[in-house]
C-alpha cells in the first residue's frame, strides 16, 4: 500500500510556518488480528489473535507504536503539527511463516472510520507479494478511530484471508 501523498495546501503550508508548541496526545491502542483459510472449499474457524489491553501514549518524545500479533507486525505513528493537524501513518507486515503460506500475488484493501463513521478513508492495491510492507497515512484529529486492513491470497489448495483491526483514540493532554 503507497503513502498517501500530494502537495502541501496553503494552509498546511502555514501550520508549517506557525512553530506552534507541539502538544502531547494520548492514543489508547488496541490490536487483533483473525486469519481464515479455505482448503478444497472449506472454511476453517477463524482464528483470533489479541494484544490484551494495549495502551501507548503517543508523544513528542515517544511518537510511534510497534506490535506483534501472530500474523504481522503493525506500526504506527503520529505526526505533530498542532492539536488540529496531526497525520497518523502506519505499516502492516505479515511474519515470515505466514507470508510463506502465499502461492500467488496478495490482495489488501485498508479502511478506517472515526467515531465508528466512514470518513473516506481507504486505499488497496490488487496484487502485491505476501512479503510487502503495507502502508499508508490519514490525517487524525482528538477522535476515536478503527483501521481495518484485510489481506488475501492464495496458498496450497485454497486462500488465507487476515483481517488486523487497530483500534486507538487520540486526545489532547
Amino acid at each position: 500500500m503507497a503513502t498517501l501523498t500530494g502537495a502541501a495546501s496553503a494552509a498546511e503550508q502555514d501550520d508549517d510556518a506557525s512553530q506552534e508548541p507541539l502538544h502531547a496526545v494520548a492514543v489508547t491502542v488496541t490490536e487483533h488480528s483473525e486469519s481464515q483459510t479455505v482448503t478444497d472449499g472449506e472454511a476453517s474457524a477463524v482464528e483470533k489473535s489479541a494484544a490484551s489491553g494495549v495502551s501507548h501514549f503517543f508523544s513528542p518524545q515517544a511518537p510511534d507504536y510497534r506490535g506483534d500479533s501472530a500474523y504481522g507486525h503493525l506500526t504506527g505513528q503520529v505526526r505533530y503539527r498542532d492539536g488540529d493537524h496531526m497525520t497518523f501513518a502506519w505499516g502492516l507486515k505479515l511474519n515470515a511463516a505466514t507470508a510463506a503460506q502465499a502461492t500467488g500475488p496478495m490482495s489488501e484493501s485498508a479502511t478506517a472510520t472515526r467515531n465508528g463513521r466512514s470518513f473516506g478513508y481507504s486505499d488497496s492495491h490488487g496484487a502485491i507479494g505476501s512479503s510487502y510492507l503495507v502502508h499508508s497515512s490519514f490525517r487524525v484529529n482528538t477522535s476515536h478511530y478503527v483501521l481495518t486492513v484485510k489481506e488475501h491470497f492464495p496458498i496450497a489448495r485454497g486462500e488465507k484471508y487476515i483481517t488486523t483491526v487497530f483500534d486507538f483514540t487520540v486526545t489532547l493532554i
